[in-house]
């Protein structure tokens, strides 16, 4: 019997099980919480109306073969969304932009703006900074990262952070503070060919993104999400098809101690006391817990993490946007950063939506009333709309600040971890390879791959 233990029940560790159960005869996954899924689970309020615990909208990644796994389901027709466009936007300076999450520079004092224009189109030598604030700086232009950048990291990480010791290798890019708004589309589309300026310069709308990936010949992605329930569906029917292959699915289990030998790990001791000899180990949990079951040094960093407290709330009357999927707010005046907008992703209209928030440990928490308060300052919601049902969720020890600290622990545990065993995929972004989802699956399949042949 050929085995391979898979550890870490999210959404890569189901769809690593799956593809292995194909190569190895037992797959057997283990997972530490009471439940598989990670961060993509889904809760109810006390009037039975669901919500996410965070934005997640799951997308193609354009392999055909972990595609198929993800999201050929006998009811897709029925039961799920599909769309090709996910529609997005930004609150900044007191007004919506509809089109794209990209801050518009063009909204600040006229003063400000022609001050950090002349900075912005002097800045286009490339930057070799690796802290945030530094490398913002010296692209943007001091007066755009003050007025722009700085206002949406200290939204993230906290106002008292260091913003030199942020690291630009972490998720920088994934909040798009790096990308602004600057000039008129077809001036934006003149300066975007020379690449120092395309790399900080966004587009004007999510159409002129779509023809980008068709004249680079990228596969265009397709986006799903359940018609009548949460993104929770999603892990159910993942894990149906994983243990309909024969993949054995183990929770509140986690892997105590590993055995090796001429540095391959021959068996795992798991927390309940089982031994399984093993062939490959595919690893989808932090590095740090499988080098301290090996016994191994660890690059000791104690991060700092952000509590995330998430507003659900559902509404008499619907929303005042009837066509963005999900939502950003770089404004200032509100501490909210990113909103979910359930009517516009399921066929079920329940006027319901998600609002995330995050604050240090030591601050108050975040309310029901400033959630919704905050909601019809920036025109989501109807004056006249009441609040049916919500409550605000809180999570704790979810978002660590992305010091250059941690890159550096994230990148030596990784490097550690990875050359003691010749047979161990080190995957997720626990890697610290990738942030957004469909990378780190693309990620795993061409690990598994790799090491298969």
């Amino acid at each position: 019997m050929k085995t391979c233990i898979v550890v870490g029940g999210g959404v890569c560790g189901l769809t690593a099980s799956i593809l292995l159960k194909k190569r190895y005869d037992r797959v057997l996954l283990v997972e530490q919480g009471t439940a598989v899924g990670g961060l993509l689970s889904s809760v109810k309020d006390d009037k039975g109306n669901i919500y996410d615990q965070g934005t997640h909208i799951p997308v193609t990644t354009g392999i055909q073969e972990v595609d198929d796994i993800l999201f050929n389901f006998e009811n897709n027709e029925t039961q799920w969304h599909q769309f090709q466009r996910l529609e997005t936007g930004n609150y900044f300076a007191g007004s919506w932009d509809l089109e794209t999450q990209t801050i518009d520079a063009r909204k600040l004092n006229k003063d400000v703006y022609h001050i950090g224009i002349g900075e912005f189109l002097s800045s286009v030598l490339p930057s070799s900074a690796i802290d945030i604030e530094t490398y913002l700086e010296e692209t943007l232009g001091p007066t755009f990262y003050e007025n722009l950048a700085m206002p949406v990291i200290n939204k993230l990480y906290g106002k008292d952070v260091d913003k030199k010791r942020l690291s630009t290798s972490t998720s920088i890019n994934y909040f798009g503070a790096n990308r602004i708004k600057a000039f008129d589309e077809n001036l934006t589309r003149i300066l975007k060919q020379h690449p120092e300026i395309d790399k900080k310069l966004g587009f004007h709308k999510s159409s002129e993104y779509d023809t980008y990936l068709k004249e680079n010949n990228f596969s265009m992605p397709y986006y799903f999400y359940p018609n009548t329930d949460g993104v929770q569906l999603w892990i159910s029917e993942l894990v149906n098809k994983a243990q309909a292959l024969g993949v054995e699915i183990i929770t509140n289990t986690q892997v105590k101690k590993i055995f090796e030998s001429n540095g391959k790990i021959d068996s795992v001791e798991l927390s309940n006391s089982d031994v399984i000899n093993t062939e490959l180990v595919f690893w989808s949990a932090p590095p740090v817990f499988a080098l301290h079951a090996g016994e191994l040094p660890i690059h000791s960093y104690r991060p700092t993490f952000r509590t995330a407290y998430i507003l659900h709330a559902t509404f008499d009357k619907p929303l005042n946007n009837n066509k963005s999927h999900y939502l950003w707010n770089w404004d200032p005046s509100s501490e909210i950063f990113r909103i979910t907008l359930y009517d516009n992703l399921r066929t079920e209209k329940t006027h319901s939506v998600s609002a995330e928030v995050l604050r240090d440990k030591s601050e108050a928490e975040f309310t029901l009333n400033e959630g919704v308060e905050d909601l019809r300052n920036m025109g989501l919601v109807a004056e006249d709309a009441s609040i049916k049902s919500g409550f605000v969720q809180q999570i704790e020890n979810t978002f660590p600040v992305p010091t250059k600290e941690f890159a550096e622990a994230t990148e030596v545990n990784y490097q550690t971890l990875t050359s003691a065993y010749s047979n161990i995929l080190v995957s997720g972004r626990f890697s610290g390879r990738c942030w957004l989802l469909h990378d780190v699956l693309r990620f795993a399949y061409e690990d598994i791959n790799n090491y298969a042949n």
